[in-house]
């Protein structure tokens, strides 16, 4: 009996899935029924992500959005990178990254553009063009964003923008493919972070500072509700931030679908993670703290940026900012317990934005009524 792709057993499959790239999922899916049904129930239903040491997604270097899966092993090659340029992007240069439900979110820094705002799906090679109102508004993308959706029955997805030039908000809706103003202020001493927001569980979570007075301001996080289209209250934060502008640095990522997490770095670096989060309340517990002036080769100038927690190893990765006095462009380091750290490479410069990936069914097409498609496949 001669075998064939369709007829490989089940477990070599699964293994062949849990190796595929990203920017391959696409031609996966035509290659028989067969690979295109496991392929959903593998990598959309979680077993592929089920290895809680693999961590896939995108990361934004320069301008370049690149497809980057990250295994922690352990041993003496506690480390695996694997980082390529995502051809589809090309001729785009992305200066923004978000993801939310298996859809990516990039903006461009092509402000002569009235297209400067694109949603994809990667799993379905799907991609949606957002036209701004104006040729005015694409000069208007260095302001916040955020990317969410809400609680109804089938997800609408929407996209918060802080308008830089008014400084009002306005809400975009996927699944009516339109802008709206939206009716909603915040306190004249809170200013959200332009890089700052993260989605987690359809809602957006910003780090925000509070001017408590001149020059003087504190850390704060708060949630942007997509269903009730507002923002909550001010939620705590598990450290003392309070002190003159410019010291400390808050970085803020996902642990998985299910949690926050929080970097602070200022004379230590610490991590806490959440143990319950809604949009008007949060309660945290530590997971890691380490006093970078005491280990041994550790970069005399390092500034923190996107982080990546790894529970089952007790470690975190963590990719730095670029800066004038930081010579380790390109470099991450991995955090653990007992003084553990570790180097390695992502790139020739520091990658500015790291989302997690996990790939979705969530289609971007229209119908003439405006709604968006569901997909029979």
């Amino acid at each position: 009996m001669t075998t064939t792709m369709s007829t490989l057993p089940v477990v070599l499959v699964d293994e062949i899935l849990a190796r595929v790239p990203i920017t391959s999922l696409r031609s996966l899916r035509s290659t028989c029924k067969k690979w295109e049904a496991s392929s959903k129930t593998n990598l959309v239903g979680g077993k592929a992500t089920a290895r809680k040491s693999s961590h896939v997604g995108f990361i934004l270097i320069g301008d370049k959005i690149c497809s980057m899966k990250l295994d922690l092993n352990g041993g003496d090659d506690f480390v695996d990178t694997s980082v390529n340029q995502v051809s589809a992007f090309d001729g785009f240069a992305i200066s923004q990254l978000f993801h939310c439900d298996g859809l990516l979110f990039c903006i461009s820094n092509n402000h002569y553009s009235n297209y400067t705002l694109m949603v994809c799906n990667m799993y379905l090679g799907e991609t949606r063009l957002i036209q701004n109102r104006s040729l005015f508004e694409s000069y208007q993308n260095f302001g916040s964003y955020a990317f969410g959706y809400d609680s109804s029955k089938n997800r609408n997805h929407k996209i918060l923008r802080n308008n830089s030039v008014s400084g009002g908000y306005e809400i975009y809706s996927l699944k009516s493919d339109s802008w709206k103003d939206l009716n909603v202020d915040l306190e004249k001493s809170i200013h959200l972070w332009r890089l700052g927001s993260v989605s987690l569980k359809g809602n957006a979570y910003f780090r925000v500072i509070k001017v408590i007075e001149e020059g003087v301001w504190e850390y704060n996080l708060l949630c942007f509700d997509f269903t009730r289209e507002s923002f909550g209250k001010l939620l705590s934060l598990p450290f003392e931030s309070l002190g003159d502008e410019g010291e400390g640095i808050m970085v803020i990522s996902c642990v998985r679908d299910d949690h926050l997490a929080v970097l602070y770095q200022r004379d230590t670096l610490g991590i806490w993670i959440s143990t319950e989060i809604e949009p008007n309340k949060v309660s945290w517990r530590e997971f890691l703290q380490v006093d970078l002036a005491t280990l041994d080769g550790f970069p005399d100038v390092f500034i923190a940026g996107r982080f990546i927690v790894d529970e089952e190893k007790q470690v975190v990765v963590v990719f730095g900012q670029e800066t004038e006095l930081d010579l380790n462009h390109g470099n991450a380091f991995i955090f653990g317990r007992d003084g553990y750290f570790t180097s390695f490479t992502v790139g020739d410069a520091p990658p500015e934005d790291f989302t997690s990936y996990v790939p979705s069914l969530v289609s971007l097409q229209i119908d003439k009524t405006g709604k968006r498609k569901a997909r029979d496949d």
